[in-house]
């Protein structure tokens, strides 16, 4: 079910057959100051959803969905509600993510991360300028990368086996995780300071840098973290 409101001089192009429906906003050839169609899209549970925009903003709310990809250039993008995979990507714009899945891959350029509401398993989050957050149940792999914003992270704990990689150039980094955790956790600076509840931390007696090797229980995962010039958190909730 479709409903909404389209510019002067837009049309909407539908193309469908048996099992996919496909709905596009056709702007005119002079269309500069013709105001942006503002639609609404209801659709059926276990469903695949694809949305792509320019400058628009993406709004995906209580959903049910096997797969969702959402990306846009100078929007922003929000998702809630459940998708057994999601890949969501932006430009400029920020990404704030509540879904209950168990796949999660989210990008940007200059926007910040938010991801919260049960997603495990397999994370990816990438930004060049803005800031990562995320609370995520037990994770399986787990990657969260940023040149200049910082990485705040939470998470229920590691899966059998499970790996945790977070990098940054210039940003801090945080990992919060509950005392049972299970993994080998090493963790390296350049001119970062780092603090850990569980550890040493090493300085070499010639040059610059910082780093610590250590176990978190029977150390059956792993965990990595690397710094350039930003400060590193490990905390263990007891």
């Amino acid at each position: 079910q479709l409903t909404g409101s389209l510019g002067d001089g837009q049309r909407l192009e539908v193309e469908s057959s048996a099992n996919r429906v496909a709905l596009k906003v056709v702007y005119p050839q002079n269309g500069r100051s013709s105001r942006g169609a503002v639609l609404e899209l209801r659709v059926p549970r276990a469903a695949q959803l694809q949305t792509s925009t320019v400058s628009a903003m993406v709004d995906v709310s209580d959903v049910d969905l096997r797969r969702l990809q959402s990306s846009t250039v100078s929007g922003s993008i929000t998702a809630n509600g459940r998708a057994a995979e999601a890949e969501l990507t932006t430009v400029s714009g920020a990404i704030r993510s509540q879904l209950q899945t168990s796949r999660l891959e989210t990008r940007t350029v200059s926007g910040g991360i938010n991801a919260a509401g049960g997603s495990g398993g397999e994370v990816s989050a990438n930004t060049v300028s803005g800031g990562i957050t995320l609370d995520l149940a037990k994770v399986q792999r787990l990657n969260a990368e940023s040149v200049s914003g910082s990485l705040g992270v939470r998470s229920a704990g590691l899966q059998p086996g499970g790996r945790v990689n977070l990098e940054t150039v210039s940003g801090s980094v945080s990992l919060g995780l509950p005392a049972s955790t299970s993994a080998q956790l090493k963790v390296s600076t350049f001119s970062g300071s780092i603090r850990s509840d569980v550890g040493q931390v090493q300085t070499p007696r010639y040059g610059p840098g910082k780093n610590l090797d250590a176990r978190i229980g029977g150390g059956d995962g792993d965990i990595s973290i690397q710094s350039h010039s930003g400060s590193v958190r490990v905390s263990l909730d007891r």
